[in-house]
């Protein structure tokens, strides 16, 4: 597994920064920049895969980061628009080497799906919501 003398030095500096911040003072960006200089493998924000349950707790056994920061980074991690679409049933989950670790249940999907839904809502009031098939169509609100 990584070693905490193994993160760039960047990475270093940003988590000496963050160590001493309340975990309300530190932004979602900073965590998840921290998070990914560990373990590249698992946290791919252009293209993530689901990541194993319990992630978390192989991620604090590891010593690199407190778990303030960690929490952060999956939390913001995992609303992230492209990881909610990525989790389907029957997707392959993956540890923090990269590794297949566990599914997608039908019951996690449809979950992911509701909180895109919801995180979508607040964008869409007061526009036309209309699905063909799998497109998913909104009418632009014109200004008055």
């Amino acid at each position: 597994m990584t070693q905490k003398s193994e993160l760039s030095e960047e990475a270093m500096k940003l988590l000496k920064k963050l160590e001493n911040k309340p975990a309300a003072e530190i932004m979602n960006s900073e965590a998840l920049r921290v998070v990914r200089a560990a373990w590249p493998e698992a946290f791919h924000v252009s293209s993530p895969k689901p990541l194993k349950v319990g992630i978390h707790k192989d991620m604090e056994s590891e010593g690199l980061i407190p778990p303030h920061i960690i929490s952060t980074a999956l939390n913001f991690f995992t609303t992230l628009e492209r990881y909610l679409e990525a989790v389907k049933p029957g997707a392959a989950r993956i540890n923090l080497s990269g590794q297949t670790a566990g599914r997608v249940r039908l019951r996690e999907a449809v979950d992911a799906e509701i909180k895109l839904y919801r995180q979508s809502e607040a964008h869409t009031r007061g526009r036309t919501r209309v699905v063909i098939n799998r497109i998913k169509l909104l009418s632009v609100k014109k200004a008055s």
